[in-house]
C-alpha cells in the first residue's frame, strides 16, 4: 500500500492510530494529537476505518469511547452500586 502524509493509519504492532508525518523508505513517521511521534514498518500498518480516524479527534474519541463501554439499564456508569 502506497501512504501519502496526512493519511490515518494502525501501526500493527504497537495497536495506535496516527497520523502519517512522512514517509521514508519503508518507514513511516506516525504522530498522534498529543505530538508523540514514533517510525513504523509500512508493511505494519493498513489504512484506518472511519471510526479509528474519528478517534483521533477530541469529539471523534469521546464517540468511540461511549458506544464501546457496556451500558447499565438503571443509568448508572459500570462498577457503581
Amino acid at each position: 500500500m502506497r501512504y501519502r502524509v496526512g493519511d490515518v493509519v494502525i501501526d500493527a504492532q504497537r495497536a495506535l492510530t496516527g497520523r502519517v508525518l512522512g514517509v521514508r523508505g519503508k518507514s513511516l513517521t506516525l504522530v498522534r494529537p498529543s505530538g508523540y511521534l514514533w517510525e513504523a514498518a509500512i508493511d505494519e500498518c493498513w489504512t484506518a476505518s472511519p471510526e479509528e480516524r474519528a478517534s483521533l479527534t477530541p469529539r471523534g474519541a469521546v464517540r468511540v469511547i461511549s458506544t464501546s463501554a457496556p451500558g447499565r439499564s438503571d443509568g448508572r456508569a459500570p462498577g457503581v452500586r
